[in-house]
């Protein structure tokens, strides 16, 4: 993967109003997306909702089209952060065995990484990403139309298997521009609570079944990853360069109340567009 410290997003001011109340960054599923072709699949229809997404961009230099696309040009921000600049959080074999769980762990070593992966089974909801801890992909940018819509059912002994991992990665050429890189988590409904291992495994299989169907409901509507103290205190705020007055004093008093050591940076572009 390309080496990259920073990332940049360019957003409203009511998302990074959000963001520094909550000190979170927002994942939304990728039927919220601007690029409909990403959702989009040769044989499952409505899984796009199960990919959650956030976007932003490697290109350290301002772009126009970003302030235009991404932002309303009166009010607009852009965040930069240090690429995953998220809590890292342990999940011990014990926290598994509260919920009724064996882990097959013979260092003992927790489980490091951006979720508590316990509270998401106790609410019967699993993640792939959640293991892994490897949220952030740069999106390779093609028009091979077999990655842009995959096929992504496999019937193997009897069962129906669902890449949904092959979507969030790709997107069209005309999107080159963007540079983007993003943080990209999957979710599915898992009945973790089952009262036998044959019944847990048998409510999954129905869950798969509907989400081959495109009716099984996603788990929530978006997430949100907690940003470290460290990273949130050394964030960086770039107005919009035709930022109004009213917005300026909003922005100036959202960052005094909730990220005072937030460093507001003021456009290159300021005065030329």
């Amino acid at each position: 993967m390309e080496d990259i410290d920073y990332l940049y997003r360019y957003t409203s001011i009511d998302n990074l109003a959000l963001t520094l109340k909550n000190h979170t960054i927002r994942l939304n599923p990728l039927d919220k997306m601007d690029d409909l072709q990403e959702q989009k699949t040769r044989d499952v229809e409505n899984i796009g909702k199960f990919v959650f997404i956030s976007s932003w961009t490697s290109e350290e230099k301002e772009d126009i089209p970003m302030w235009k696309m991404y932002t309303n040009p009166k009010s607009g921000v852009r965040i930069k952060l240090p690429k995953n600049p998220f809590v890292r959080q342990k999940t011990y074999a014990s926290d598994f065995a509260l919920l009724g769980l064996s882990v097959d762990n013979p260092s003992g070593q927790p489980v490091d990484t951006f979720l508590n992966i316990a509270e998401l089974i106790k609410n019967n909801v699993y993640s792939v990403q959640a293991f892994s801890g490897d949220i952030l992909k740069k999106v390779v940018y093609t028009d091979d139309k077999k990655l842009l819509e995959p096929n992504i059912r496999k019937i193997e002994n009897g069962k129906i298997n669902l890449n949904i991992g092959a979507l969030g990665i790709y997107k069209n050429t005309y999107w080159e521009f963007q540079k983007e890189w993003r943080y990209i988590m999957t979710f599915i409904n898992m009945p973790f609570n089952a009262s036998s291992m044959q019944e847990m495994e048998m409510q999954a299989s129905l869950s798969v079944n509907r989400l081959s169907a495109g009716i099984e409901p996603p788990p929530f509507r978006h997430f949100d990853l907690p940003i470290s103290d460290e990273f949130f205190r050394n964030m960086e705020i770039t107005p919009s360069p035709q930022m109004t007055s009213g917005a300026r004093i909003a922005l100036d008093a959202l960052v005094e109340k909730y990220n005072p050591t937030a460093t507001i940076k003021e456009s290159s572009l300021l005065g030329l567009i």
